[in-house]
């Protein structure tokens, strides 16, 4: 027995040295595990902290550069529209017409650099199932508002241009060349419901064209908050041939993109239209003051060779006229030049804190003339008995002629958070004139009424900002004729009585009662 046990002990001595060192070199790994772990932890704090930030954000800015981020503007509307008019013989009458439209923009933007920008812009606006208006004018899909007219499914450019930031010193400047952001401007766009303003001032200026503009920032150098001034340049009307024009004296008279002087093309009603020289128009445009409640704008701006319109009874026996079996000849050509200018004021918040509701409250008040520089010309159009003559240079008039307009109007809080009442006023002296074909309303531009213009509205959200809602009235009460015409004898302002004296017809007034739905994300 004692054999045995000897034995036995001496194992079990030799054998816990044997764990005894097992569990020292476990320790031992254990800490060298730990110490491993830690610094692979610390190791993976930093890369996640700073290069995998890095990283991260480098290719945000990557994606933010390199793509062209779009957005959607759909809007559906109703309009119920009515004119109140006057034959020559004094004879009153109503005419009604409720028209179902769809407008689509898809806004574009790109910034490749942070000194370089693209933007753009693609509109569609249609009315409702088959349409016939380009058919019955030829003026539909004019360019200076060929995005701004409801017409057919085609999808057009409204707005493609680039911007160069620049910096001169402690000046920041801008020069950008494309089809201009010339629709929905200053004051214009709150009726619209667009944040954020277009170009121009819209009280005179709201059409599309083509062009470029430079702008210089003067707060430093000024200590004025926010003045800026720029220059715009733009062309509302190219007289050229097409590739392959008419092949009439092909070997020399009718080069491909030589000037249209006498380039004939159909036009409805057997009408043969001619074109105008180029007709351009330049203007500064100044930021006087901005300092976030008040804002004053103001713009001068002369445009040459404005388009005037001859209409003469080439064929057709029929008295008085009658255009199912008359042929017509017009004629486009160079009236003359035009000057103008505004200038606007916005108040955004009534006083400083006197109540919520005026704080919320957005203003403004805006004067604006024209004058027309005749070139000395006799416009025509035909009458009862084939041709007279309706009246030399520009707007009926052979001398220079000043007309002015104010506009006026306040937009206030509504009855639930978020929602708009609107409320706007303006009026047209005889000789007014303004370049706002671009606006969109269906009855015909409120803001070149030569006469009274009267209009509410209410936006409200119907799912937070992506799907809103316009009730919107606009009553036009005309004073003259002539109102958003050519600037020839179309443009001539007459009276009731001077119209029915010359055989015309005249409208007295004009509605449009706007309801619609928009999408924007």
């Amino acid at each position: 027995m004692k054999k045995l046990v000897a034995p036995l002990l001496i194992g079990a001595i030799f054998g816990s040295y044997a764990f005894a060192a097992q569990d020292a070199d476990l320790k031992a790994e254990v800490e060298a595990l730990k110490a491993q772990m830690k610094e692979l932890q610390n190791t993976q704090k930093k890369f996640n902290i700073e290069a995998l930030k890095s990283q991260l954000l480098e290719v945000k800015a990557h994606d933010a550069h390199d793509n062209i981020k779009f957005s959607a503007d759909f809007r559906t509307a109703y309009d119920a529209i009515s004119y109140g008019t006057s034959d020559a013989a004094g004879a009153n009458s109503t005419v009604k017409n409720g028209i179902w439209t769809n407008k689509l923009i898809l806004n574009m933007a790109a910034q490749p650099r942070d000194d370089l920008v693209f933007r753009g812009a693609l509109g569609m606006y249609k009315t409702f199932g088959y349409n016939n208006t380009a058919a019955l004018n030829g003026f539909q899909n004019m360019d200076w508002y060929s995005s701004e007219t409801p017409s057919d499914t085609t999808l057009r450019v409204k707005e493609a241009y680039f911007l160069y930031l620049g910096q001169a010193g402690d000046m920041p400047y801008t020069v950008s060349f494309g089809r201009r952001p010339s629709v929905t401007g200053f004051l214009t766009n709150l009726r619209e419901d667009d944040t954020h303003p277009a170009s121009p001032i819209g009280h005179n200026i709201n059409m599309e064209f083509d062009g470029a503009s430079f702008m210089v920032n003067v707060e430093k150098y000024t200590g004025v908050s926010g003045m800026y001034f720029k220059l715009c340049l733009g062309r509302g009307n190219s007289n050229v041939n097409g590739k392959y024009p008419a092949f009439t004296g092909f070997n020399g008279s009718n080069l491909s993109y030589a000037g249209a002087t006498s380039l004939a093309l159909p036009y409805s009603q057997g009408v043969s239209q001619y074109y105008a020289p180029n007709m351009d128009l330049a203007g500064l445009l100044a930021q006087l003051y901005n300092d976030g409640q008040y804002k004053v704008m103001a713009n001068w701006f002369k445009g040459w060779n404005m388009m005037g319109a001859d209409f003469t009874r080439v064929g057709g026996a029929g008295t008085p006229l009658d255009p199912t079996d008359d042929t017509f000849s017009m004629h486009l050509k160079d009236v003359g030049d035009l000057t103008g200018g505004a200038l606007s004021l916005q108040v955004d918040g009534i006083g400083d804190g006197i109540s919520d509701f005026l704080d919320d409250t957005t203003a403004f008040a805006s004067f604006a003339w024209s004058t027309t520089h005749p070139k000395g010309v006799t416009n025509t159009i035909a009458s009862e008995e084939g041709m007279v003559s309706a009246g030399p240079g520009m707007l009926g008039s052979s001398k220079s002629e000043t007309g002015t307009s104010i506009y006026v109007g306040v937009q206030m809080p509504g009855f639930f958070d978020n929602d708009r009442i609107g409320i706007e006023y303006n009026h047209g002296s005889k000789y007014w004139r303004s370049f706002t074909y671009g606006e969109d309303t269906l009855i015909g531009s409120k803001l070149s009424t030569r006469g009274n213009a009267y209009e509410i509205y209410y936006n409200f959200p119907v799912l937070d900002r992506f799907l809103t809602a316009q009730i919107r009235y606009t009553y036009i009460d005309y004073d003259y004729t002539g109102s958003d015409m050519f600037f020839g004898s179309t443009g001539t302002p007459l009276t009731k009585s001077e119209a029915a004296a010359q055989g015309m017809g005249f409208v007295d007034n004009a509605q449009d009662i706007r309801l619609s739905l928009r999408y924007r994300y």
